[in-house]
């Protein structure tokens, strides 16, 4: 079964075409999206930025990966095929790019960062870190 090409950037509005996000290549420095929960090593977020939160910036601005990544979370899972994945369900990430996901990410996101997907209705899988 075909999956649907799925593209980057609805919520700010630039479109680009993207089959999977990078997987950590590294066993080292591993970072979790505040906002997705993707799980990537920091040097990747700094090249690429987030696949599935584009808006947030991170591409070539160490200041931003820090601001909107964190080292703190819970376990890991491989998603490949998001409309046929029960861990994509599961895990609420069927809205998402394949790519390895933290089960649980633990911080807060920028108050402007929020402002903005509470704007646009968007959800944050961060949960604060006195909740875990």
């Amino acid at each position: 079964m075909a999956t649907t090409p799925r593209t980057a950037g609805d919520a700010a509005g630039d479109e680009a075409e993207i089959d999977f996000c990078d997987v950590p290549d590294s066993m080292k420095g591993h970072r979790a999206c505040l906002r997705c929960g993707l799980v990537k090593v920091t040097d990747q977020f700094y090249e690429k930025g987030c696949e599935n939160c584009p808006f947030l910036d991170m591409q070539d601005r160490m200041d931003r990966v820090t601001m909107h990544t964190t080292a703190n979370f819970d376990g890991v899972v491989a998603m490949i095929n998001p409309d046929d994945s029960w861990v994509a369900k599961w895990e609420g990430l069927k809205r998402f790019y394949p790519g390895v996901y933290a089960v649980k990410v633990y911080g807060q996101l920028p108050s402007e960062a929020q402002d903005f997907l509470d704007e646009r209705g968007l959800a944050c899988r961060a949960q604060p870190e006195d909740e875990e």
